[in-house]
């Protein structure tokens, strides 16, 4: 019982803060350039029925994050998104370079994305300019895993549901309110990019 309580009150508590993204999952089962973006509900009674019955905590879909360009297959280095009444766009800075992307949300938020190392899309440095995060694949030679491990602001992972499947991807957020909306996004987003093919 003590644990149904203190996971109600976690996700209130996190309601009141803005919705967090749970998961995100292909629109389209053949294809990787459309996904719907999802989280707990903020339905009392559905998450108190869930506890009671030991069942999941029900999840609503909140936003989308797509391809610019979806009538242009092989340019996959623009993307929009939209969740919780944020949008944005997310892109790579210079074309022909894809160790350095940028988040711009319509609120002036810039986030920029930069690879840890030449040629190696397993880890990435996200900042803000005022908080930076450290964010990498568990493993070098598979991307089912994503996760930050940071002392100061909290643990954030991201993780296929169903292994070597790459359409659904879950969230664990256990980052402090520093961490903003846009952060999260980006890491979500450089998760999906890079572990999923270009169709």
């Amino acid at each position: 019982m003590r644990t149904a309580i203190t996971i109600l009150c976690f996700l209130v508590g996190h309601s009141l803060a803005g919705q967090q993204i749970s998961r995100i999952s292909t629109l389209w089962s053949d294809s990787f350039v459309e996904w719907e973006i999802f989280a707990f509900t903020q339905d009392s009674t559905a998450i108190e029925d869930a506890l009671a019955y030991e069942e999941p905590i029900p999840e609503e879909r909140i936003g989308e994050l797509k391809l610019r360009w979806l009538n242009v297959r092989d340019d996959f280095s623009e993307w929009d998104y939209e969740f919780s009444g944020q949008r944005g766009t997310i892109k790579m800075k210079w074309k022909d370079d894809p160790s350095l992307w940028e988040l711009r949300d319509f609120d002036g938020t810039i986030i920029t994305m930069k690879a840890s190392w030449p040629n190696d899309p397993t880890e990435w440095r996200v900042t803000d300019n005022s908080n930076t995060l450290n964010w990498k694949s568990k493993w070098k030679n598979q991307l089912n895993e994503w996760l930050v491990e940071d002392r100061r602001h909290g643990n954030y992972y991201v993780y296929a549901l169903n292994e070597f499947d790459p359409r659904d991807w879950a969230v664990d957020d256990e980052l402090n309110e520093e961490i903003s909306a846009p952060m999260r996004m980006a890491m979500v987003f450089l998760t999906v990019y890079h572990s999923t093919p270009k169709q």
